[in-house]
């Protein structure tokens, strides 16, 4: 999301010329840019270097790449490669899809990207924020990951708390933050407790509203 980038959390990132109300802002996390086209995102971060891999023919390059992600040892690599071939062509196409990506394992961040009509559409980083200490390891609190946003973006556009349950029905006053721009939308969602963790979503609008639509056709009541 920017010009010059300033970067936020480790997770977002924001161009100076976007604190200007009539420039749209660009945001950036997990290496790829909100918006982008699909053959963009292909050509990007490990993504890109999976199908380099794959169109040399590297295939102990890949395996490697591929036991990284945890992918099933029995499937071969040439087979991968054919299948995220055909994946890649739909995404292009404008099928929408979701893809994993290869996050921050040090962070304990996961990434979940979203493409859409040949755009990427929604960035979803999931800092999971285990009570014990694990060496190696650097987790992010949700104050941290919220005052890296509020730095970079300002005062949220609203700000609340509401109760949740943890994984053993333990009631929790859960934290929730969102930026509203003109053409993208930015949330903080925080998950206390046992296993908790802090969820950030960055999406274009039009995503946005899609997401909200499902759940209120999902939850007629709300």
């Amino acid at each position: 999301m920017k010009n010059t980038m300033v970067i936020v959390a480790g997770c977002l990132a924001l161009g100076t010329a976007a604190l200007a109300q009539d420039q749209p802002r660009q945001l950036k996390g997990g290496g790829h840019l909100l918006g982008e086209t699909a053959e963009q995102f292909y050509t990007e971060g490990g993504t890109a270097e999976l199908f380099r891999a794959c169109q040399a023919h590297d295939w102990k390059t890949v395996n490697h790449l591929l036991k990284e992600e945890n992918s099933p040892s029995k499937t071969s690599a040439k087979d991968i490669c054919a299948e995220r071939t055909a994946v890649k062509q739909n995404a292009i196409s404008g099928q929408r899809l979701e893809f994993k990506g290869a996050g921050d394992p040090p962070g304990m961040r996961a990434d979940t990207f979203t493409l859409d009509g040949g755009h990427l559409v929604k960035i979803d980083m999931v800092y999971s924020t285990p009570t014990a200490h694990y060496e190696g390891f650097h987790p992010r609190s949700y104050a941290e990951l919220f005052e890296g946003l509020k730095e970079a973006y300002g005062e949220p556009s609203k700000a609340y708390t509401e109760p949740v349950l943890d994984t053993y029905g333990v009631q929790y006053d859960a934290h929730r933050a969102i930026w509203l721009g003109k053409d993208d939308v930015i949330l903080i969602v925080e998950q206390p407790g046992t296993n908790s963790w802090t969820k950030i979503v960055a999406a274009t609008l039009a995503e946005y509203n899609r997401t909200v639509k499902e759940a209120k056709t999902a939850n007629p009541l709300e």
